[in-house]
């Protein structure tokens, strides 16, 4: 159910704009996945740290192969 949770999550932040200011607001990476978690509890979505990794990790991935 943690992936499940993880993508409707995702889907929350992308419809709610001060969610996302939340998020944005966090200063690094380990800050961002203890909020993310909490955030996402709050709504009952709860899914792991590497998750969240995994997420960052695949964003800047495509990030680059779009920009290099």
């Amino acid at each position: 159910m943690s992936a499940e949770d993880f993508a409707r999550f995702q889907a929350l932040v992308l419809e709610d704009v001060p969610l996302q200011q939340a998020l944005a607001a966090t200063k690094d990476v380990p800050a961002f996945i203890t909020l993310a978690r909490q955030l996402g509890a709050e709504r009952g979505c709860h899914f792991t740290d590497a998750e969240v990794r995994e997420e960052i990790r695949a964003a800047r991935q495509q990030w680059l192969r779009t920009w290099l």
